[in-house]
Order: C-alpha cells, then structure tokens, then sequence
C-alpha cells in the first residue's frame, strides 16, 4: 500500500466520489430510495429511516473502494515519477 502513500492527496480526491457512487449503485440495486443522496446538496438532510446496510456489506463496499483506485493511484504515482512539473508535488 506503499502506492497510495505516494499519491496521498490523489487518492483522498478521489475516494469521496467513488464511494458515493458504490453507496448510490449498491442502493439501487438494492431497491432502496437513493434521491435523497443527490437532493439538498448544502443543506444537512439525514437519510431515511430503514436505508443502510449490515457492517459486512459496508466493509465490502471499502474494499471494493480501495481496490477499484488502486489501478488510478497506481498509474498516477508513475506519472509523478516520470514527470517532475511543480503540480505534481501537491497530489
């Protein structure tokens, strides 16, 4: 894991909306609601009652996260190495 330590801020960019669009996907394919995910984007709304899934899931879902960037910080961590633009040194 020594590759995401490479590419820290990349990887923290880019969590955010991989795993919104695992918890989007996986709630519907679930069957659950999911607008309430992609509403009232400034505003604080909690998500409804009986939306969620079981630990087990969840900590799947992080793995599948983290395995699905592995590729991206990967190929970004080479493009730091081979290229030395001012830029790059931030993420």
């Amino acid at each position: 894991f020594i590759t995401f330590g490479r590419v820290p801020l990349f990887f923290y960019l880019l969590q955010w909306p991989t795993a919104h669009l695992i918890s989007a996907g996986l709630h519907f394919v679930a069957g659950k609601p999911t607008a309430w995910m992609f509403g009232n984007l400034l505003g604080i709304q909690g998500a409804p009652v009986g939306v969620g899934f079981n630990l087990a899931v969840v900590y799947a879902c992080w793995i599948a996260g983290v395995l699905l960037l592995y590729p991206l910080c990967k190929w970004f961590a080479g493009v730091k190495a081979r290229r030395k633009d001012w830029w790059l040194s931030y993420l």
